[in-house]
């Protein structure tokens, strides 16, 4: 009788560690728990090359930006170069007109050495900045290129080329500054008072 309650006992404490593995197993993470960590991960690589692609296109954005604004600086900075140098072809015009006249007269070899240095300063300074002569004697007349101011008849030069340069032209940096003024050919002398004649026959 009294053996009883003691074997009851020692059943009860032997079935304790079984029971403490299954509570055990029962409070184990589950897989989708062990997962949680990946998906983590991934969105915050998602996120770094998302930033990455924000970045690289304001890098470029400024980029553009930063070549737009040099242009436009370059641009301003051409017209405004352009506008003065015209200013000052009437000048350069005074003094070639002013060395031809000086050039005329014997005792002015002084006075014409002075124009000619002072003219030359001012082509070479003007050259730097990309100013360029034109002279289109002998070429075909271009009317925009070219302001024709008279015509003449001419046995050497063909029908509608440019006989004389009155004044001479200019293009800055590849464009025209100022047309040349020209006299353009109509023809040989011979071909216009022989066409009447012709007419009547």
């Amino acid at each position: 009788m009294d053996t009883e309650p003691t074997t009851e006992t020692s059943e009860s404490t032997a079935e304790t560690p079984a029971a403490q593995q299954q509570d055990a197993s029962a409070s184990a993470p589950q897989q989708p728990a062990a997962e949680a960590p990946v998906d983590q991960l991934e969105q915050l690589h998602a996120e770094r090359d998302e930033l990455q692609q924000k970045l690289l296109r304001k890098a470029a954005d400024y980029e553009n930006y930063r070549k737009r604004t040099m242009r436009e600086r370059e641009e301003m900075r051409a017209e405004t170069e352009a506008y003065l140098i015209e200013d000052l072809l009437p000048a350069m015009d005074t003094l070639k007109l002013g060395l031809q006249a000086a050039e005329n007269h014997e005792g002015a070899a002084d006075i014409t050495q002075g124009f000619a240095l002072v003219l030359e300063q001012f082509r070479n300074i003007l050259g730097q900045r990309g100013l360029v002569e034109t002279d289109p004697a002998g070429e075909t007349f271009d009317p925009k290129l070219h302001e024709g101011v008279s015509q003449i008849a001419s046995d050497e030069v063909p029908e509608g080329h440019v006989v004389e340069t009155i004044r001479i032209g200019y293009y800055f940096k590849e464009k025209l500054l100022r047309p040349a003024a020209v006299v353009v050919s109509t023809g040989a002398i011979n071909d216009e008072a022989e066409a009447p004649a012709g007419a009547e026959g």
